[in-house]
């Protein structure tokens, strides 16, 4: 198993769109927080974590591409077979594509929020504020460290429904479009539907919105029920990616 992790590794690091992907997922919200820290007027203690996660949402969906990646452009490119040769139990390499994502998703969101958090910290304390950004749990309010676990949580399960859309639809822009398309605009078309017609609100239920509330320094409802219901939808698409995996032909 951990000579087709250190494979997949390879195949993963050494493609261009990966590493782009990644570079962007990082400096965004980086960029966007420590500029915050610099140049707002009246910032408080929880500035820089909700801007750091509000801008991360962007990081969110290029996980979910990042996960595409790992298997999409195999099947595009054909050498899925030259992999499926070398191991025919599929599962071992659904698993192993699988980990290496989620390996790789865990590091760069760690590297994100770490030089996040440092550049705003020096920015803040450059400007004579006292406070630091990791701020205290107060009542009502998650304590920052859940916030960012939450984040990093979060960005692992977009990684992992990715990969199973682009398992299931063999195809990197149908799987993209899919996974960027349902959280930012299928979502909020049914719900409204649904209201208009039936009076019926699903907005709380809808599994991408759930998971962009988790996130959230305040969700309006619990953190890790919102993360625990995201998780259970991807763990049913990656079941079902993988069984398919296993009986389609590549």
């Amino acid at each position: 198993m951990l000579h087709l992790m250190k494979s997949e590794f390879i195949k993963l690091r050494t493609l261009r769109s990966t590493l782009t992907a990644t570079i962007v997922l990082i400096i965004f919200p980086v960029a966007v927080t420590v500029l915050s820290a610099m140049f707002a007027k009246n910032p408080d203690e929880t500035m820089v974590i909700k801007v750091l996660v509000n801008t991360g949402i962007v990081s969110l969906l290029l996980c979910g591409v990042l996960g595409v990646f790992a298997i999409a452009q195999e099947y595009s490119q054909g050498t899925i077979r030259i992999t499926f040769a070398a191991t025919p139990m599929r599962m071992k390499v659904f698993a192993a594509k699988a980990l290496v994502i989620s390996l790789w998703v865990a590091v760069s969101v760690a590297v994100l929020e770490g030089v996040g958090l440092i550049g705003a910290n020096y920015a803040l304390h450059s400007r004579g504020f006292d406070f630091g950004v990791m701020y205290q749990a107060t009542p009502g309010i998650d304590s920052a460290w859940q916030v960012l676990f939450a984040f990093g949580a979060v960005c692992i399960l977009f990684a992992l429904v990715g990969f199973a859309l682009g398992a299931l639809l063999r195809s990197s822009p149908g799987a993209i479009a899919t996974l960027i398309l349902v959280p930012l605009l299928v979502e909020g078309i049914v719900t409204g539907l649904l209201i208009a017609a039936f009076d019926i609100d699903i907005s709380r239920r809808t599994p991408f919105t759930a998971a962009i509330r988790a996130v959230q320094v305040e969700p309006d409802a619990a953190r890790w029920g919102l993360v625990g219901y995201f998780s259970i939808w991807c763990l049913v698409i990656t079941v079902i990616a993988a069984l398919l995996m296993k009986r389609r032909d590549a």
